[in-house]
């Protein structure tokens, strides 16, 4: 359906690829050639993320307007939990397209969905938790009451969850295993490149304030730039820590390697792929 309205973008279509031989560009210039070779996989995923938060930003509202503690809790975990799979299935886009991996829409993202989807209820509900109560709290601040110590602490609490909830959302297409290893890696990856981690983070909160401050005109914007474009350049800022902590391209690499010799030979395995 999705190619019939947007022919154009051919979905279906495998990437061109990247000679391997070919040293990658660095910085912008990288952003800008992965975003340009894989932009329709990057919108159409951006684009259904950001519709499957709609219910989450519309029980924040309602928590917010009415002040109520059980509403906020209750919209942020069951908002978190449908909005989840889908930001899994956006980040695995992402990776694949640093990695060079042709894209191929209409499968991947739905291969993503179905391995990824259980796994990201948790970090779904959690992260949409955290950033639920600290704009709760921003709400219902006095205005010209609120001490400029505890406006930076929140702040500040906004920066280092945005960067530890990058390192998590990144793993997840990634790696099966549990929440809490998950959340460890993360813990560790964040304090192990504060520098990467903050980048990132400020480079998702500046976009989140651009679009708030010219709102409703930056929607316009954001039918096009929707939630690809920040997690593209956060993710470009933490790719090559994440992929040489966890030595990830040649195990992804060895881990297709295997299975094509195990489709030539008995058949298809099962197994984890970013």
């Amino acid at each position: 359906m999705t190619a019939a309205l947007f022919p154009f973008m051919r979905f279906d279509r495998p990437g061109p690829g990247v000679d391997p031989n070919e040293p990658r560009k660095q910085g912008f210039a990288r952003w800008a050639e992965v975003s340009g070779r894989d932009f329709g996989a990057f919108w159409i995923s951006g684009l259904i993320a950001l519709l499957a938060m709609v219910p989450y930003f519309l029980g924040l509202y309602f928590a917010i307007s009415s002040h109520l503690l059980l509403a906020l809790a209750a919209a942020c975990v069951l908002g978190g939990m449908l909005a989840g799979p889908f930001w899994s299935a956006l980040m695995d886009m992402l990776l694949r397209s640093l990695r060079d991996e042709p894209l191929m829409w209409s499968y991947n993202w739905r291969d993503a969905l179905r391995k990824n989807g259980r796994q990201s209820l948790l970090p779904g509900a959690l992260c949409a938790l955290v950033y639920g109560a600290q704009f709760f709290i921003l709400r219902h601040l006095a205005p010209g009451k609120t001490g400029v110590p505890l406006l930076v602490l929140l702040l500040a609490g906004m920066v280092l969850s945005t960067g530890f909830f990058l390192w998590v959302w990144a793993q997840i297409p990634l790696f099966g295993q549990p929440f809490r290893q998950t959340a460890k890696n993360a813990l560790l990856l964040t304090l192990s490149h504060p520098l990467h981690t903050l980048g990132a983070a400020l480079i998702c909160l500046a976009y989140l304030g651009l679009v708030l401050a010219f709102s409703p005109v930056s929607m316009l914007v954001v039918f096009v730039t929707n939630l690809w474009l920040p997690l593209s350049g956060a993710l470009m800022t933490i790719y090559t820590r994440l992929d040489k902590a966890f030595d990830l391209e040649n195990a992804i690499r060895a881990l297709h390697e295997r299975q094509a010799a195990e489709w030539s030979g008995d058949g298809p395995s099962d197994g984890q792929d970013g």
